[in-house]
């Protein structure tokens, strides 16, 4: 086009403007630049473009946004609803309201489609308070989006009840339901198994919205979700056209279920239809494996990652370092996590934590200090993972430091789990009246936690004074368990003192005579 000099031509131009637009908002951005005299077509596509963008950037579309205002060029509607939709992915509140005071100024809150995305927007920045007044307002004038964007804004808010009491409103208005405020609704329901769903269910059979890939998935993922997996499955047999994500929520409701046998089952089914597993098809899976130490059953589906060529994202490499180390096969889950290329800081802490649980105190220190100088910030939970290295290694002095800092230095509140570390790490170390005396300097009341774990050091150590205490203060919490008394007990047998641990004992049987509900057995015999 620049050789032939197309490029000066307005209507090629144009074109491709519109095209480049669709892939790459960029290169875009540099057709436009070479525009000499820009129309409002021009700046609406280059704004659409930002809109749909992978990683849109509000700071880039305003002043575009700006520049045509300043050139009085008229504006439509569709210069506010691309503007709009970039806000609210960016979350940019204060400018969205700033163009909803333009569109009352300029009069383009009468078209529908202009108030649809401007109630997306609130929902979307959590204005829901303004998306309902906006949806107050125009009563006569409501469409299925009108409907399906405020439903959503509910639900992103976590008020179900209030999206499904929307859906209802919808239902009797006469308004036309389609395909997105179904699914909203299916989201919303959270009674699948009971009569919610079911009516649910049955409406989509009724007006014939099962057809819809979508609202199919989204009746599968329902179901799924409140654990119905005969109905679930049900749903997705008579399903003609399935995809990954629906297979996917299938897969993953099995695994979560503890189902791995089902679930294996459908990843050979899906292969056999055509449909390539991803990444997210396994992690459920190997979370399940992980948790019942399926080993073997974790390496066959190591060997369906390796055949599909699936890369160790940050989430499947986490999941398979969680199984390795849980069943003990650290020298696995030590090669998964340095082939990773994307290392989160949840990859980092399972791995911590993978060392940790298998005795490698030091190594797990070490990587925490090496998680540090590459740049990731530790969060809570891989405190709460070198801690309790720390606690089974011995390596007071490093817990004791690791605390500090946690609170100093990273500005995280320790929950009751970081002081029952400390707790089970100066007890291990038999530093019992320093761990009594951060336990009465905790903040947090429910420290049941903390004072079991003193109890248990203070059996290792027969320290039967500080035991009594540690056991009336979990008395006093009402917190009581059966290993408290087991482990009194036992701290009272290692100092010869077997009166009380017959009392201890004696009371112990007491309190489960009285616990103990009164039933009956019966026995089939010859039948």
């Amino acid at each position: 086009m620049i050789k032939t000099g197309l490029n000066l031509l307005p209507f090629p131009t144009s074109k491709l403007l519109a095209a480049a637009a669709l892939l790459d908002a960029p290169y875009a951005r540099s057709i436009f630049d070479r525009i000499h005299t820009p129309n409002l077509f021009n700046y609406n596509t280059l704004l659409r473009a930002y809109s749909i963008a992978p990683n849109p950037a509000v700071e880039e579309a305003l002043p575009l946004f700006k520049s045509v205002k300043a050139q009085e060029i008229p504006l439509d509607q569709f210069s506010f609803i691309s503007t709009l939709k970039l806000c609210a992915r960016c979350l940019a509140l204060e400018t969205g309201r700033q163009l909803h005071g333009s569109i009352l100024r300029s009069g383009f809150q009468l078209y529908l489609i202009v108030r649809n995305i401007l109630i997306h927007f609130y929902c979307a920045c959590g204005g829901i308070a303004q998306a309902h007044q906006l949806f107050d307002e125009m009563p006569q004038r409501r469409d299925a989006v009108s409907w399906s964007a405020l439903i959503g804004g509910y639900l992103q808010i976590s008020q179900p009840g209030k999206a499904i009491g929307l859906f209802r409103e919808m239902h009797v208005s006469g308004s036309e339901i389609n395909a997105a405020s179904i699914v909203g609704a299916f989201s919303a329901s959270s009674d699948a198994c009971g009569r919610g769903g079911a009516l649910l269910h049955g409406y989509c059979l009724k007006v014939g919205l099962c057809s819809d890939l979508n609202v199919a998935t989204a009746i599968v993922t329902m179901y799924v979700r409140t654990g119905c997996m005969g109905a679930a499955r049900q749903v997705f047999d008579v399903i003609p056209r399935r995809d990954l994500v629906l297979y996917n929520c299938m897969v993953d409701g099995y695994a979560k279920g503890g189902l791995v046998d089902e679930s294996l089952a459908l990843v050979h089914q899906m292969k056999y239809e055509g449909v390539r597993p991803n990444a997210a098809t396994f992690v459920g899976l190997l979370s399940s494996c992980a948790s019942s130490g399926a080993l073997v059953i974790g390496r066959r589906i190591h060997e369906h990652v390796k055949e599909e060529c699936l890369e160790l994202d940050a989430a499947l490499g986490t999941a398979f370092v969680d199984l390795y180390s849980k069943c003990g096969c650290l020298d696995k889950a030590i090669e998964v996590f340095d082939r990773m290329r994307d290392r989160d800081v949840k990859a980092w802490t399972s791995m911590i934590l993978g060392f940790g649980v298998n005795g490698w105190a030091a190594a797990a220190l070490q990587l925490f200090y090496e998680m540090e100088e590459k740049g990731v910030k530790p969060n809570e939970v891989t405190f709460l993972a070198i801690l309790s290295a720390c606690g089974h290694g011995g390596l007071v002095e490093a817990g004791k430091e690791l605390f500090e800092r946690m609170v100093h230095e990273y500005g995280l509140s320790p929950r009751i789990e970081h002081y029952g570390c400390m707790i089970d790490l100066l007890g291990r170390a038999g530093l019992l009246e320093e761990a009594c005396e951060l336990i009465k300097s905790l903040p947090l009341k429910e420290d049941a936690v903390a004072w079991r774990a003193l109890l248990a050091a203070c059996k290792v150590h027969g320290n039967i004074e500080l035991g009594e205490m540690a056991q009336q203060a979990l008395v006093a919490l009402c917190d009581e368990q059966p290993t408290d008394s087991i482990l009194l007990s036992s701290t009272y047998a290692l100092a010869g003192q077997w009166v009380d641990v017959a009392r201890v004992r004696d009371l112990e049987g007491q309190k489960m005579m009285d616990k103990k509900e009164p039933g009956c057995s019966l026995i089939e015999i010859g039948g």
